[in-house]
């Protein structure tokens, strides 16, 4: 799942311009991520793919960059999984739904954010459009709050 991830990454930004240079980078990164998903190389093949992309992209809206969010996301879930299964275990596919759950509803949410950041206009940010975002990050970290006091030692 993860080197599958990986490849799609590596084919979207050669389809977009990037080097040669970074192209390896991110393909050694995700081999490392590949065979140590326990190590610090999923977040970097992660930030990698995303500088990449930064450098290259001209529109952040453009459906190239909008396709690597999942791909880099299934990667953190994939090494996430991988680094604490064993290789020789078995995994009952009901085990991995909350997992498969909260994949899609953080894609909702991500595509939601970036369909009202599409709506943004590029020159002055209207002050009510400024207070709103203010109302929802107070209220993101009142949800989180209460999450983690929620949360079972």
């Amino acid at each position: 799942m993860v080197l599958c991830a990986v490849a799609l990454i590596l084919v979207l930004q050669a389809a977009q311009g990037v080097g040669v240079f970074p192209l390896c980078v991110v393909a050694l990164l995700g081999v490392l991520s590949v065979t140590a998903p326990g190590t610090p190389a999923p977040a970097f093949l992660i930030v990698a793919t995303a500088v990449a992309a930064v450098v290259v992209s001209e529109n952040a809206f453009s459906v190239g960059v909008l396709a690597l969010i999942p791909l880099v996301h299934l990667v953190h879930i994939g090494c996430a999984l991988a680094a604490v299964i064993p290789g020789t275990a078995r995994v009952h596919l009901s085990a991995l739904r909350p997992a498969a759950v909260r994949f899609v509803l953080v894609q909702l949410v991500v595509a939601g954010l970036a369909g009202v950041a599409a709506l943004v206009p590029e020159t002055v940010t209207p002050a009510a459009l400024e207070v709103l975002a203010l109302l929802g990050g107070a209220a993101l970290a009142v949800l989180a709050t209460r999450l983690i006091m929620k949360r079972p030692q």
